[in-house]
Order: C-alpha cells, then sequence, then structure tokens
C-alpha cells in the first residue's frame, strides 16, 4: 500500500506542477486585466496579492509532494498537520467547483469544456490521495493491503 500511495503523490506532485504552469494563462483567459480594471487600485492589488498566494501554495504543495513524500507518510504530527491542510484545500476547492463558481460569463468552446472537466478530475484526485494520505497517517490504512 505505500508504494501505491506513493505513486498517488507523486502523480499528484506532477499533476501541481501541470496545474502551476497552467495558472499561468487563467488571467489571460478571464480577461481579469480589463474585468479588475473597475476596481479600486487598493482592491486590483489585493486580487493579485490573493491570486500569488495561491498560485505560490499550488507550487509549494508541488515541492511536498514530489520531494518529501517519505517525510509527508512518515506519520509525525507536523506531517499529518500538512496532510490534513492540503487535503482540506482541495475539498474546499472541489466544492467550490461544484457549488462556489458561477460559470455563465466564461463563453463556452470544446477547450474550455475539457479544462474545467480536466480540473474537476484533479480536484478529484488530490482529494483522493490526500485523504489516503491522511488515513495512512492515522494508521487507518495498513501496510499489507
Amino acid at each position: 500500500m505505500k508504494t501505491l500511495l506513493d505513486w498517488g503523490l507523486l502523480t499528484a506532485g506532477w499533476s501541481l506542477v501541470a496545474l502551476v504552469i497552467g495558472s499561468l494563462w487563467i488571467p489571460r483567459v478571464l480577461g481579469w486585466r480589463e474585468k479588475l480594471a473597475v476596481l479600486s487600485p487598493l482592491m486590483r492589488e489585493m486580487w493579485w496579492t490573493y491570486s500569488a498566494y495561491v498560485w505560490g501554495s499550488h507550487g509549494f504543495f508541488a515541492v511536498l509532494l514530489l520531494g518529501h513524500r517519505e517525510w509527508l507518510m512518515g506519520g509525525g504530527s507536523e506531517a499529518m498537520a500538512m496532510a490534513v491542510f492540503m487535503l482540506l484545500w482541495w475539498a474546499i476547492r472541489l466544492g467550490l467547483q461544484f457549488f462556489g463558481f458561477d460559470l455563465r460569463e466564461v463563453k463556452d468552446s470544446p477547450a474550455k469544456r475539457w479544462a474545467k472537466h480536466l480540473l474537476t478530475l484533479l480536484f478529484v484526485g488530490l482529494v483522493g490521495v490526500l485523504g489516503m494520505l491522511v488515513c495512512w497517517n492515522a494508521g487507518w490504512i495498513p501496510e499489507a493491503l
């Protein structure tokens, strides 16, 4: 089971690398510059700051999942806290994917439909793998499985 979880974390890490790179195009695709122009300078700056925090967090998660899998699977309290944090982060994002975003203003196209479905699949996968990691660290999954 440990080998399967390790592969899951590795796959999740590389998926996050793809998300981090792909996220660089989100402002252009969704027309952020034009849509944010009506905001005050402070609100515009806060938007870009929060976006950078989210982008940086995704990059940090990728680094953890790619370079520190043994630590994350080690069962220590710090690793468990990080695993729970990442699980909550992606579970909330998955919920927002279904119930939080009104995508009516985004012009429909086959590419955007594919992107939406791939993102949903990514979030489901991340919640699944990180849920397994939490269960592993809690001792609820025996290694012999």
